[in-house]
């Protein structure tokens, strides 16, 4: 733990690892409300529950940033740092934003496409949820001074994110054609499920892109 606590300021990752957790439960409030819309339950407090949760990450994030504007040392640069932040709320920012979409109109009453955005939501959960394990296992690279066996583990972890982001691209692909496909009857409702299915995709590739930042840390 010295070299975490010398050079990075423990409190500053401390945060950093807890804005992570908190972008998840973000995620995981927004498939409460995706499988609710799907039933056709009501979502108005699963709304808020996903606002609350992306507003709480905010906190974090801003006091991150407050953080880094005194004079605690890092092992990586600052602006590499406050990167990786801002790219990590940004799945956060996305989560919200499918719950807001979410809450304008019933979704297009279609049983088969419901399952298949049931299905989407989820593989984008998956994703998510391997780059909050990525990022608590960084805290490892860093301890060990970045040792090769914990860059192995890091790249696996990455490769990871990488796969089950490309499984929830084809989730999203096969969701969205079916809509087109099928939605004729109720165009309007076609349209919104369409852009629910794009702004669910768009929380995956976040996880993704964040996740790839950390490459250039770990190859150093």
């Amino acid at each position: 733990m010295k070299l975490f606590e010398s050079r990075i300021g423990p409190s500053v990752f401390k945060s950093y690892y807890k804005h992570a957790k908190t972008v998840f439960e973000t995620v995981e409030r927004m498939n409460d409300c995706v499988k609710a819309a799907c039933e056709g339950a009501e979502i108005k407090g699963l709304v808020k529950a996903t606002s609350k949760a992306e507003l709480k990450a905010d906190k974090i994030k801003n006091k991150i940033r407050d953080m880094l504007r005194g004079s605690v040392r890092l092992a990586v640069d600052k602006p590499v740092f406050l990167e990786l932040i801002s790219r990590q709320d940004r799945i956060a920012d996305y989560a919200e934003n499918v719950t807001e979409i979410l809450s304008f109109r019933e979704l297009y009453d279609n049983a088969k496409a419901q399952s298949l955005v049931l299905k989407l939501a989820e593989a984008v959960r998956e994703t998510v949820e391997e780059y909050r394990r990525t990022v608590e296992r960084f805290e490892f690279l860093l301890e060990s001074a970045f040792a090769n066996k914990e860059k192995d583990i890091m790249y696996e972890h990455i490769g990871r994110v990488n796969y089950l982001e490309h499984k929830a691209d084809k989730a999203e692909s096969k969701a969205a054609a079916y809509v087109f496909t099928n939605g004729d009857d109720q165009p309007l409702a076609a349209a919104h499920m369409y852009r629910v299915i794009q702004r669910l995709d768009d929380v995956a590739n976040a996880a993704e892109t964040a996740a790839n930042s950390l490459l250039p840390i770990i190859s150093k």
